[in-house]
């Protein structure tokens, strides 16, 4: 159950929280200070989030803010670049086999105190992580719990290695994730609490460490001087120049951020409401979209639901239209032809298996159909949920409508405690493999099977992709899960819902595979 009560409470908290930021240069200060590659540093950002952080833990982190401020802090041994690219973080490379992970640091790592970080420090985080974060489970495999998996820090050698018991292939996806960033020992030392509640000195691995702090107001972190432990991304701007010092404040409007940025007093800002399209066609500014929510319908599958049956699941395919539900948000997302986003590894993109809009033929299957249908309404007050609603009731459903707030779908969807028959799910993850626990084991308390789903196909190819290292082979057997989830209309893609990223001239930021990473950042000019 910790695990359901952790996504649950993840998309509740990042659906309604989700991160908006703004900042603005001052130039390089006196110190002469150096970021990446040498090159003078870009004096100080002021960054806006719509929420407070509620866990300095990377391991714990449950809302955007937290994964933002946790990247500053904790630097991971990989990251993920898009198209599911794994690049160097704190480690320069790997090697892999279905139960073994081997990594060889960079060279003259440090904590934010200037101690060595060792291979023994990196490993005594990682067990932390494996025995704390509700993420390990997939990053470990749920077979390789506790005492299945070791973990062990070679300082000679400079390499650490992980070793599963039972074949795992998901074990570089989940340590590129901002939970698995490194936490130096005297984090460690301090307890989970103190970790949680503030920032620890010399705890830190990523390229900034905090210096000031006042919850529910402001932050302040700055540059490690010399940090040159960056992840890798193809994307990083390679001519700009980190920040010197970034400055968090917490803004909870997104239209007063609009303001700040429109006037010149803001330079870097991300939306998810409409403010983003006042700064769509000025040259003054860039604007990039990245997926945030990816959504689609789901079915609640146990004897006694209209969704146990095929035919049914199938009609509701027919039913829906995914370029008319992308309208209900402005048409600004991606229309979806599998349950994660074009820019997922392994993504299927072959429109062929899925079921065509056939309102017709979904009228002879679902007319006089009783249907509870229950969404979250914290996007657009739930106007996805209603297009869903006014669709099925379009082919003669009887559909009753729960907009739920999130904590209510969680518990009601993810927990397994409400009486419903189809979902409109928004998904955040756009790992195949964190969207594909939905749909195979066992149902909650016991797992995260919310709707009974029971496709032996997808689990075979699933187990085969989740057990395999080499990329081709892993990409062949998602393609057949997919294959097999959307032939049975287990899943009906819909579309995104986006981020909208604004930066003023002189200010570049990545969003790898669709996530922004701050600590990638840039002063351009």
């Amino acid at each position: 159950m910790h695990r359901t009560r952790f996504l649950s409470g993840a998309i509740a908290v990042a659906a309604t929280s989700l991160l908006a930021s703004a900042c603005t240069t001052s130039g390089s200060d006196s110190s002469g200070s150096t970021g990446a590659g040498g090159a003078a540093s870009g004096g100080t950002v002021k960054v806006g989030v719509t929420s407070d952080v509620t866990s300095f833990d990377p391991a714990r982190g449950t809302a955007a803010s937290d994964y933002m401020v946790t990247g500053l802090l904790y630097q991971p041994l990989i990251g993920q670049d898009d198209g599911g690219k794994f690049v160097p973080g704190l480690a320069a490379k790997w090697e892999q086999t279905p139960t073994s992970t081997t990594f060889t640091l960079k060279d003259g790592l440090t904590c934010s105190d200037g101690k060595d970080l060792t291979p023994a420090q990196v490993a005594a985080s990682l067990e932390r992580y494996r025995a704390t974060s509700a993420s390990a489970t997939l990053t470990f495999g749920a077979a390789n719990t506790g005492k299945k998996t070791t973990i062990t820090g070679d300082d000679k050698a400079g390499t650490v290695t992980i070793k599963t018991a039972t074949p795992w292939g998901e074990v570089l996806n989940g340590l590129s994730g901002t939970a698995a960033g490194i936490v130096c020992e005297p984090g460690i030392k301090a307890g989970d609490k103190k970790l949680a509640t503030g920032a620890v000195k010399g705890a830190a691995t990523g390229a900034y460490e905090m210096v000031k702090a006042a919850r529910g107001s402001s932050y302040e972190l700055k540059l490690r001087k010399g940090y040159d432990a960056f992840a890798q991304y193809g994307s990083l701007s390679t001519t700009g120049r980190p920040a010197d010092v970034l400055k968090l404040q917490v803004v909870k409007n997104e239209s007063t951020i609009a303001n700040q940025l429109s006037t010149g007093a803001l330079d870097f800002a991300s939306f998810t409401g409409p403010d983003a399209a006042r700064f769509a066609k000025n040259d003054k500014y860039a604007l990039t979209q990245a997926p945030f929510i990816r959504n689609f319908i789901a079915f609640n599958q146990r004897s006694g639901h209209p969704g146990a049956d095929a035919k049914v699941r199938k009609a509701v395919a027919q039913a829906v239209d995914a370029k008319a539900f992308n309208k209900v948000f402005g048409g600004a997302g991606q229309e979806m032809t599998s349950y994660v986003d074009a820019k997922s590894a392994c993504v299927s993109t072959d429109a062929s298996l899925l079921t065509k809009t056939d309102k017709a033929a979904a009228a002879k299957t679902l007319k006089g159909v009783k249907i509870k249908l229950e969404g979250s309404n914290a996007v657009a007050q739930g106007a996805g949920n209603t297009y869903v609603q006014e669709a099925l009731r379009a082919a003669g459903a009887d559909v009753k409508l729960s907009n739920a707030d999130n904590a209510t779908w969680g518990t009601d969807i993810l927990g397994n405690q409400g009486d419903w028959d189809v979902t409109v799910f928004p998904l955040i993850s756009g790992s195949l493999a964190r969207g594909g626990t939905y749909f195979v084991g066992d149902s909650p308390a016991k797992g995260l099977n919310f709707g009974g789903a029971d496709n032996k196909k997808f689990l075979a190819s699933y187990v085969a992709a989740t057990t395999a290292t080499d990329q081709n082979t892993k990409c062949s057997a998602w393609q057949k899960a997919q294959e097999a989830i959307l032939k049975a209309n287990d899943v009906v893609p819909l579309a995104t819902v986006n981020l909208n990223y604004v930066a003023r001239k002189g200010i570049a930021v990545t969003a790898p595979a669709g996530a922004l990473s701050l600590s990638s950042l840039r002063v351009t000019g």
